[in-house]
């Protein structure tokens, strides 16, 4: 996979939003729903030396479950499916529909500003020019500001806090709200502020309450989403200040690949709409990437960014190795969680790793000083062209660039 090392990107770098990509209908119909029980079917479709070639490869890596959805059919559920694992990044594309229906519902808009919402933060406070980000540049996180954020570490934390430094250095502006993308954990923690705050209630009762049960998640429980704080002993052990709680998932991957089939029939479950199907074309309408200036860009490997979701797409990789011939798009966690749907193929992979402990001091520590179970981008990558060949349509997946 191209991408940049952003723990030496150069002092002045950008991330440049670019035009908006081409809008595309990811829309399809799912002709089965899983009942109370997710249960294995047959595949007479699907080539059975190929998936058994494909679960040969999972066996080997650090992956813990793997489930693959054809059209609602469950075609494969390898390891531990049921076990609820700390999700990671992942929980962006989670906290997406929470969004969608509080702005259908008319309770938020994409236009609100934070001023409008009245978001500020502390250490410092936010400038009046960054008060006027909104809601929808939050969700292509293109805010513009590089405020410290909890639960993160790694190069984009290096990159915003250089970007923050020549910010404050050149006492100007120049950073406008909505002008540049980066990946930017406070968007997404002041993102999940203004959903409770929208909601009147914690992502975690909203979550169960508007998605998991209308779709009838196995193993979702409001407790399940848990906080860190800016007086969490992590947070401090990170230097991480913000007043923005950094929200986070511990979910199975059955009920990640629920999730995932709800989008692929665009927000609809059964006969009821879940979310509006206009929301999950909107999110899917992506922003580039880049990080660089005009003359000299570089490309950072998340392809294009919709509302909290990455889009791989032919001039827009998020995955090289796939090169598929129509636009998939991916919610992806540290260290290999994810959640890929490829409409075309009314395809939903679910695969994540053996993340576990949540935010609790301890277990951040260890995942940070010594590791935890990990699939790379190219293990990943080989996986899920193992599952796509095995597919009743595998062969004509790859093609023009």
């Amino acid at each position: 996979m191209k991408s940049v090392c952003l723990g030496v990107v150069a002092v002045g770098f950008l991330g440049i939003a670019g035009a908006a990509a081409e809008p595309w209908d990811a829309c399809r119909n799912v002709e089965q729903y899983p009942g109370v029980e997710w249960r294995l079917q047959e595949a007479p479709d699907w080539d059975g030396e190929a998936l058994l070639n494909a679960k040969s490869r999972f066996e080997v890596l650090q992956s813990a479950s793997v489930v693959v959805v054809h059209k609602g059919r469950l075609i494969a559920d390898w390891g531990d499916s049921a076990e609820r694992f700390t999700a990671q990044s992942v929980r962006k594309g989670l906290l997406n529909s929470l969004v969608g229906i509080l702005v259908d519902d008319g309770r938020l808009s994409l236009d609100d500003t934070l001023a409008d919402l009245g978001i500020d933060d502390i250490d410092p406070s936010l400038t009046a020019n960054e008060r006027q980000a909104t809601v929808r540049d939050l969700l292509h996180s293109r805010s513009g500001i590089f405020h410290s954020a909890l639960y993160e570490i790694g190069g984009w934390k290096r990159l915003r806090t250089r970007l923050a430094e020549e910010k404050k250095a050149e006492k100007a502006e120049r950073f406008a709200p909505g002008a540049y993308w980066v990946y930017n954990n406070w968007d997404f923690n002041a993102l999940g502020t203004i959903v409770e705050q929208a909601a009147g209630q914690s992502i975690g009762a909203f979550f169960d309450q508007a998605i998991a049960s209308p779709i009838g998640m196995q193993d979702f429980s409001p407790a399940d989403v848990e906080y860190t704080t800016k007086d969490h002993p992590a947070e401090k052990h990170f230097e991480n200040v913000s007043e923005h709680r950094a929200y986070m998932f511990n979910v199975s991957t059955r009920d990640l690949a629920r999730y995932g089939l709800l989008f692929l029939g665009c927000g609809k479950w059964r006969s009821e709409q879940v979310i509006a199907r206009d929301w999950v074309l909107e999110s899917l309408d992506g922003v580039h990437t880049r990080v660089g200036r005009a003359v000299d860009e570089l490309e950072t490997g998340f392809g294009d960014y919709g509302f909290l979701w990455q889009i791989d797409r032919p001039g827009s990789r998020r995955y090289d190795g796939l090169a598929t011939r129509e636009p998939a798009y991916f919610a992806t966690g540290n260290r290999g969680h994810m959640l890929a749907i490829f409409p075309y193929l009314d395809l939903v992979i679910a695969h994540q790793v053996g993340t576990r402990g949540g935010v609790a001091m301890e277990a951040q520590i260890k995942r940070a000083t010594q590791g935890s179970p990990e699939v790379t981008h190219d293990e990943m990558v080989s996986l899920f062209m193992a599952i796509i060949a095995a597919h009743p349509d595998g062969a004509s997946a790859f093609g023009d660039n």
